[in-house]
């Protein structure tokens, strides 16, 4: 059964940040105090590259996480390995999180890239063997270690959008137990042409693309 490990959301603003700190209080607050974690500050150097995290905030209880940076912001839920039946409302979580972060940074910022992104686990025994039958004409069953990488371009709204998808063979512990399986990481992300994304349109482009990370989708990746 498919483990979902974190679903993100990163939005990258069209010029860097001075002061990355003045939005954690703005989007704490209007997520709810959704990160009621002691915060982290960082003292980053002005010159050190701009998507370091120079501020990070999280929930006490590890569900939300956010990383704050002079070039992008990202929001992020961690899946915590819950099982695949679990995704309707984990979906149902994020997207209302979204609305409510999304607004806030819009608020204060103007985006030019985003990056939807989401991180999957599926046990299997024989992980190196099944990558090999699918994907490959050589018998690659007894390898240590397989890495897939493929990249899809789609249009919407004007966007054009990467859709790349990562396989690899790893060895993991969730929840405690260590096994063999296959990591799989999706990331759906525009080209920048340093026009500003709609609202609107960012919402509805990750609206439309999160069913394209449900299990059944990500298991045919594998079998």
């Amino acid at each position: 059964m498919e483990k979902i490990l974190k679903l993100q959301l990163a939005l990258f603003f069209d010029t860097p940040q001075a002061r990355p700190d003045n939005l954690m209080n703005p989007v704490n607050i209007e997520m709810g105090n959704l990160f009621n974690a002691m915060p982290q500050i960082l003292p980053i150097p002005l010159d050190a590259p701009h998507d370091i995290p120079r501020v990070q905030l999280r929930s006490e209880d590890k569900r939300y996480n956010c990383n704050i940076s002079a070039s992008r912001i990202d929001f992020i839920l961690n899946g915590m390995s819950e099982d695949e039946v679990k995704w309707p409302d984990i979906t149902k979580d994020f997207l209302a999180k979204v609305k409510l972060f999304t607004q806030s940074v819009y608020n204060k910022s103007k985006i030019v890239r985003f990056g939807l992104i989401g991180n999957f686990f599926i046990p299997d025994k024989q992980s190196s063997a099944s990558l090999s039958k699918k994907y490959l004409k050589i018998d690659l069953s007894l390898a240590e270690e397989i890495n897939i990488r493929f990249n899809k371009r789609t249009n919407f709204q004007g966007l054009n959008l990467n859709n790349i998808t990562s396989i690899n063979t790893v060895f993991v512990e969730t929840n405690g137990v260590a096994e063999n399986g296959v990591f799989i990481e999706l990331d759906i992300n525009n080209i920048p042409k340093n026009e500003i994304i709609k609202h609107k349109i960012l919402l509805q482009i990750v609206q439309n693309e999160l069913p394209n990370f449900s299990p059944h989708k990500v298991k045919e990746l594998v079998k």
